[in-house]
């Protein structure tokens, strides 16, 4: 910090004609006084004063000022704060107003504002620091900062709770705040977003209290105001394997955000060549779900292909399309089931399935009270699978009325059910 100390005058051309004349004139009359008493040494002294006192005056009509400049050191800094939220990834920025303009998204529309090498005609007068911000704990933010400025300034304080879920919210308070504390001598604040802040307070009232410390901030607004006509294909769920000769359900889920509800025809492609089509009636402004059926001949891995039409008043077409892995088995669908007693439920389950022919099933009673468990046919064993070798062979595994205690489950037959749902996606049904 340096000091520059001088003496200004708030004047202007006639205050200092008026004061060179009122000095003129009070030094003539003080010369004719001084000649009039022969020259004395006492009344040329008391008209010296007299023309000292009217000097001063004329000198203060001319608003005399001592200034004290304290000057910083190092430049003043300007915030560029840009929004790092999911919402940022939403594409609906046209590039000119024609209908066939391609769309981008709002993080890829405010690109050039996050270059250092835009700001660089501000080098010489100004320290631009770039930093994102999100509702996240800022550790990613500061990681990103440091690579490209030297001195970062401070994150964003961490509040409680902050996590995954946290980041795909906006808090636009929060940074515009804390501004003044992170960046040295803060001069303006630049803030590109697309405006949804959905966590804090609301931004206003720190840009009031920025532009009561003198401190602007310019705004560059991103992305459209209303959701644009669209209908995007959300989710194509399919399971992953089914069985050669029957049937798979696949659902899918459609968003429109067009006003009216039409008609249109889905279609399902496998890599095979076959081909399945449906007739869905897709709800307006909201969500629709639906599901096509399928049913594979040959066992194989194949790719379905779901492709919904495109409208012809929607503006993306290249979200209408989703594919998903699938395996098709000849083999029959293998379950566990584990009960402590043969009570009804466990009696018309282990008959339904025994009965299917597309089903191997698997029983182990472990009769509390009694000796040993086990069953009386070839169906039952006689023991809880020993290891993740013999229990990753059953797709689907049903748990009854039994527990984790003395004569039923053990902590190491949790461990191994936990890991086939874990790395194997088997099914897990409990009865209780």
């Amino acid at each position: 910090m340096t000091t520059v100390r001088s003496l200004t005058f708030l004047w202007v051309p006639w205050s200092v004609a008026v004061s060179v004349l009122i000095v003129a004139i009070t030094a003539g009359l003080c010369w004719v006084a001084w000649r009039r008493s022969g020259y004395r040494r006492d009344f040329g002294l008391l008209e010296l004063l007299r023309l000292a006192l009217v000097a001063f005056v004329a000198l203060l009509f001319n608003q005399p000022e001592w200034v004290e400049e304290y000057r910083p050191e190092e430049k003043p800094s300007v915030a560029v704060l840009w929004d790092d939220s999911a919402s940022m990834e939403t594409r609906d920025v046209s590039s000119s107003e024609a209908a066939s303009a391609t769309l981008t998204t709002r993080r890829e529309s405010i690109a050039k504002l996050t270059n250092s090498d835009f700001w660089a005609s501000l080098n010489e007068k100004l320290t631009v620091v770039i930093q994102p911000f999100s509702s996240v704990g800022l550790k990613q933010d500061e990681e990103k900062n440091e690579e490209k400025n030297p001195s970062p300034p401070a994150p964003l304080p961490a509040r409680p709770g902050q996590g995954k879920v946290a980041a795909r919210g906006s808090n636009l308070h929060e940074p515009l705040a804390t501004a003044p504390q992170r960046f040295k001598n803060l001069r303006a604040v630049v803030l590109a977003s697309d405006g949804d802040w959905n966590e804090g307070a609301a931004p206003v009232l720190a840009a009031s209290a920025l532009r009561l410390k003198d401190i602007p901030v310019f705004t560059v607004p991103v992305g459209s105001s209303s959701r644009l006509p669209d209908v995007e294909l959300l989710s194509l769920d399919s399971p992953t394997f089914g069985i050669a000769g029957k049937s798979v359900r696949i659902p899918f889920s459609i968003d429109s955000t067009l006003p009216r509800e039409y008609l249109t025809t889905v279609t399902l492609k496998t890599s095979d060549g076959d081909e399945v089509t449906k007739d869905v009636r897709v709800a307006p402004m909201g969500r629709t779900s639906e599901w096509v059926i399928w049913k594979p001949k040959v066992v194989g891995d194949y790719t379905l292909t779901l492709n919904v039409p495109r409208h012809a008043e929607e503006l993306l077409g290249d979200n209408n399309m989703l594919t998903a892995p699938i395996a098709i088995r000849e083999e029959k669908l293998k379950v566990l089931v584990v009960e402590s007693v043969p009570r009804w439920e466990y009696r018309y389950l282990r008959n339904a399935l025994s009965r299917d022919p597309g089903v191997e099933v698997s029983c182990l009673l472990f009769h509390p009270g009694l000796s040993k468990g086990g069953g009386g046919n070839k169906d039952y064993i006689k023991q809880f699978p020993k290891g993740l070798e013999e229990l990753s062979k059953y797709d689907v595994v049903f748990l009854g009325d039994v527990g984790q205690e003395d004569g039923q489950l053990t902590a190491e037959d949790c461990r191994l059910l936990k890991g086939l749902v874990e790395h194997q996606a088997s099914g897990l049904v409990f009865m209780p």
